[in-house]
């Protein structure tokens, strides 16, 4: 059975959506509200007139033609809530509700949620005063954008070039009201410097599904001159973006690496948060960013909450998936069952506007020559057009689009050309230069050559695909004081921004030892990059140091993408539960110096103490208390001597059912539990005062690491007895027939950490280590000694 579908809208954008819901096997008709005269050249667009769109007129006319949902086409419907009144009638809508839609409808909004959720933006202030604006556009020494808050009709922005046009332009929107209510809220930003580009995505509230990226051409006239219109042209997909930095790869999303960042920090991030925030948004969402030319840094410029108007007349045409199909997958919640695929083409379209547009002009024009072309690569979508008898008039400022496909970007402009030079009406004007950016790209690319790297066994785009892969997990660890994103040759930090005022920074570097042998035999990637934070940022809290920040060294003769993934996310999880960011790494690809499928890792971190606040301090005396932590195993210490036991001793495979541990999956699984980390239990220890030392229990156990935290003079005395050695170290005692002695000084033994405390401080600092969930033993005390060495004596 076939379905009607009802359309809102009357541009070239809904001409192109209702084209391309008509290819579908599922669809009828396409019923056009009020629409334009694309109905005369195709009986299956029906045109329904109405004075007003509103819910109870479009709810009437959507039960009278039987449709199956109502495809929002403009943003003002959307911004009015016409979703949710639609909805209460029990009609399915494709397009966000009003809360979601204020994304578009709110520039202030939209800025302030881009800052809550981290999204990358030009900064900004808003007014709602005019003469508070013009004392702000009068106190900044950067170049100014002007935004009208509210829905604009896509005109809304201004770029003044100097000050008097910024409070020129102000007053234009503020006083004057040249955008109406609009402008009753001004965002000033920041002006980017870059290439823009055009990004929507299909989202049913969860996933989504990336577009090909685009590029409008706004301004009038050729060279960006004249005033901002609608959009005059357009073209798909960007160049400069698919082949960034000149490296040819459709990465993961089909489009390059930089629109796989663009989707892991703007896309997904911006539906998610919409989510979150109780604004779940289904439809298209529309990201206009800038691009950076030499660093590709993004920045978002606006969202909107529906398809770009020219960019869906190159998109759409590029989609061989069915729309209807997405379409209800997007209403349906389940997007991610549909895959969609895009023709391995290039579209172009040129608008065709009324003299006098973006003011003033003329309507009622004939137009000759609108008969579609024969070929599918060459399409007319109507939009300021009506019917007029046997004629079809001009009706708007923006009167049609044409749009053309080829695999190469050259001759798909040329045949736009060649057939807008068909079409005619008095006074008809277009931009002759839509696609100009991209060939003298193209060109620029072309002209350059290199030998492949990849030849010699060094792959960069699987490096490349692996930074994209992490950016979302490194963005997630961003913590205060980070003033830089991955990327760049060097990583910031302020320490002021963090907090400190007079800090003392403390590094620890480590790796993780054979510990890595297993990992790499089990398949089993997704913990290890834990157990490298925590070697390094337990030492750093030691000093009394908050860890502030991190970096990582993964080296391996071939990257593989998943692998290095999995292991630079854990990287990233043990970052965020430390506290310290992930700013920064290298991922180092050597043929010849790995074997297949090995890779080595080193970590660096670097905090922060404020100078007074230095561990071990002065107060360790006789009498102190020992409060140890429990560990949560072996930790990554000891590994190479593990492995020898287990593979020469045990008979067992890492595969096989751990003795020690009937609940872990296997004896490997066992193995590899992360390093626990210490870092925000200590840290909340140390705040609550008494804390005089640590020692964090490595390699050497609790034998080599304790004496290296006490002043001459002090032995610390342990009990065996207050706590019992986990199962694990004694299955590794009884591979090895080890004296409990040698056992001490080889493995932590199920102490991970040592506290140094003042005896009346003891109950007080045990409630705290044990409200961070860590399990505490009173092992011992600091006793006096005459002998010039400190050591650990057991009894």
């Amino acid at each position: 059975m076939k379905n009607n579908i009802l359309l809102i809208g009357s541009g070239s954008r809904e001409h192109a959506i209702a084209w391309k819901l008509l290819q579908s096997e599922h669809v009828d008709k396409v019923i056009v509200v009020p629409g334009n005269a694309s109905n005369v050249l195709e009986n299956r667009i029906i045109n329904v007139a109405c004075s007003s769109i509103n819910v109870d007129t479009i709810s009437e006319i959507a039960n009278q033609y039987n449709v199956e949902f109502v495809f929002i086409g403009p943003e003002q419907p959307l911004v009015d809530g016409i979703v949710n009144g639609l909805k209460k009638k029990g009609i399915s809508c494709f397009g966000p509700s009003l809360k979601a839609s204020e994304i578009e409808g709110s520039k202030v909004f939209c800025k302030d949620f881009m800052i809550r959720h981290n999204i990358p933006t030009a900064k900004h202030q808003s007014f709602t005063d005019y003469n508070e604006a013009c004392k702000y556009i009068e106190s900044v020494n950067y170049n100014i954008v002007l935004k009208a808050s509210g829905c604009a009709a896509g005109k809304g922005v201004l770029i003044p070039s100097d000050k008097k046009e910024a409070l020129e332009g102000i007053k234009r929107i503020m006083v004057d009201k040249e955008f109406g209510s609009a402008g009753d809220q001004v965002v000033i930003e920041q002006f980017l410097n870059g290439q823009e580009c055009s990004l929507m995505c299909f989202s049913d509230g969860y996933s989504i599904s990336v577009c090909p990226p685009a590029q409008d051409h706004k301004r009038v006239f050729d060279n960006d001159q004249g005033p901002n219109t609608g959009g005059m042209g357009a073209y798909a997909p960007t160049p400069f973006v698919t082949q960034f930095g000149g490296v040819v790869n459709k990465g993961r999303h089909g489009f390059g690496h930089l629109i796989d960042r663009a989707v892991d920090t703007v896309l997904q991030p911006t539906i998610d948060g919409m989510r979150k925030d109780g604004r779940p948004f289904v439809g298209v969402l529309f990201a206009g960013l800038m691009i950076d030319e030499t660093s590709g840094e993004i920045n978002v410029l606006e969202f909107n909450c529906r398809m770009g108007d020219p960019e869906t007349q190159v998109v759409l045409p590029l989609l061989e998936t069915d729309l209807y199909e997405v379409v209800l997958a997007c209403i349906e919640g389940r997007l991610d069952s549909i895959k969609l695929c895009w023709k391995d083409q290039y579209a172009v379209t040129v608008v065709a506007a009324s003299k006098g547009y973006p003011d003033s002009y003329p309507k009622g024009l004939v137009i000759s020559g609108l008969n579609n072309s024969s070929s599918s690569d060459e399409i007319i979508f109507q939009a300021g057009t009506k019917a007029n008898g046997n004629e079809i008039v001009t009706n708007g400022g923006r009167v049609l689009s044409i749009t053309s496909l080829n695999s190469n970007l050259q001759q798909a402009i040329n045949q736009c050309y060649t057939r807008i030079a068909t079409v005619n009406f008095d006074g008809m004007q277009y931009r002759k230069d839509i696609g100009k950016k991209a060939l003298v790209f193209l060109a620029s690319a072309n002209t350059k050559h290199s030998v492949s790297y990849s030849e010699s066994g060094v792959d960069i785009e699987r490096g490349d695909a692996v930074v994209d892969n992490i950016a979302s997990f490194a963005k997630n660890t961003v913590r205060s004081g980070c003033v830089s994103d991955l990327g760049g040759f060097g990583a910031l930090f302020d320490t002021k921004a963090a907090g400190f005022k007079d800090p003392i920074l403390v590094s620890g570097t480590d790796g993780v030892g054979t510990k890595l042998k297993i990992a790499q035999e089990l398949g089993k990637h997704d913990s290890i990059g834990i157990d490298l934070v925590a070697m390094c940022v337990n030492d750093v809290v030691v000093q009394g140091a908050e860890p502030l920040f991190f970096l990582d060294y993964f080296a391996t003769g071939k990257i593989h993408v998943d692998v290095a993934t999995k292991v630079i996310s854990g990287i990233a999880k043990g970052c965020k539960l430390s506290g310290c960011a992930l700013i920064g790494g290298e991922t180092a690809e050597m043929p010849g110096m790995y074997k297949e499928g090995e890779y080595d890792l080193a970590g660096f971190s670097v905090g922060a103490v404020e100078r007074t606040d230095i561990l071990p301090n002065k107060n360790i005396a006789p009498g102190n208390v020992l409060l140890a932590l429990a560990s949560s195993g072996i930790h990554s210490n000891g590994y190479s001597l593990v492995r020898y036991l287990i593979e020469t001793k045990s008979g067992l495979k890492y595969t096989d059912k751990a003795p020690f541990d009937p609940t872990a999956a296997s004896l490997g699984d066992a193995l590899l539990t992360p390093t626990k980390l210490y870092v925000l239990s200590c840290l909340a220890a140390i705040k609550a005062g008494g804390v005089n030392g640590l020692a964090h229990i490595t390699g050497g156990g609790i034998t080599e690491n304790l004496p290296r935290v006490l002043p001459k003079g002090m032995d610390a005395q342990v009990t065996l007895s207050s706590w019992t050695i986990p199962p694990i170290f004694q299955y590794l005692n009884q591979l090895g027939n080890m004296e409990t002695l040698e056992l001490l000084k080889t493995f932590n033994c199920g102490i991970g950490m040592i506290l140094i405390v003042e005896k009346d401080r003891v109950e007080s600092i045990k409630s705290v280590l044990e409200s961070h969930n860590e399990t505490v033993y009173q092992i011992g005390e600091i006793i006096a000694n005459n002998d010039t060495n400190s050591k650990v004596v057991y009894n």
